[in-house]
């Protein structure tokens, strides 16, 4: 039998904004490059799984 896990990257990525709705707007529209400057990260964790896979 085989399983799959996904892994994900979490990182913090702190900014200034004027208001909670800028802030919501920021971080939606934020592109990969900025997110990866941020040295903040809480490394690798599982978002999904591991769950069984049929091939």
């Amino acid at each position: 039998m085989k399983y799959e896990v996904e892994y994900a990257c979490f990182r913090k990525v702190i900014f200034d904004a004027d208001s909670e709705e800028e802030a919501n707007n920021k971080s939606a529209t934020m592109d990969d490059e900025e997110i990866e400057r941020n040295p903040i990260s809480e490394g690798y964790m599982i978002w999904n799984g591991p769950y069984k896979i049929e091939l």
